[in-house]
């Protein structure tokens, strides 16, 4: 019997981008872009993920680079898809515990930084309904998705994200 040729998973080019979410005591860390289509709009901290980059290393650079604010990963927070122009995009949004909160902003990129309550999001000018989405979701602290760092058993980069909370499948009939 002939050997099976190798065949590489095959890949998608696709937008992928990340969030870093920040919530002390009720209230979630919200930065306004300086500059580009999304000029004085509010979001969170977020970015692109660089070739050979896993996504929550992209959010940490993401929050170091706009914040000054190093910290860790306590999982995923919410995700976004969408196909636009016939290009697949996913927006991956991680919930961070910081290091510590001395926000030092990049001039470059931010002009300013807030920390906003659940009840102040509704008056905020986003820079879309995902930003706001997101940081009601890291408010609440809803469940977000558990990680497992895999990355030294497997001599590279590797992570994997899980959901602990049990949900009701319903059966069919068939």
């Amino acid at each position: 019997m002939p050997k099976p040729k190798f065949n590489p998973m095959r890949s998608n080019l696709c937008d992928l981008g990340v969030a870093a979410c920040v919530v002390n005591k009720g209230r979630i860390l919200l930065i306004k872009e300086s500059k580009g289509p999304h000029s004085s709009k509010w979001g969170v901290p977020k970015g692109f993920v660089e070739s050979g980059e896993l996504p929550a290393q992209a959010a940490l650079r993401e929050l170091f680079e706009e914040c000054g604010l190093s910290g860790d990963i306590i999982g995923i927070i919410a995700l976004r898809e969408r196909v636009k122009r016939g290009q697949t995009g996913v927006f991956m949004a991680y919930l961070v515990n910081p290091k510590s909160l001395d926000v030092k902003l990049n001039l470059e990129e931010i002009s300013d930084f807030g920390w906003f309550s659940l009840e102040e999001l509704d008056s905020v000018e986003w820079l879309s309904h995902t930003m706001h989405s997101i940081s009601v979701a890291s408010i609440n602290h809803y469940s977000s998705m558990e990680m497992i760092d895999y990355s030294e058993e497997k001599n590279e980069p590797y992570l994997v994200h899980y959901v602990q909370k049990k949900v009701e499948i319903p059966e069919l009939s068939i």
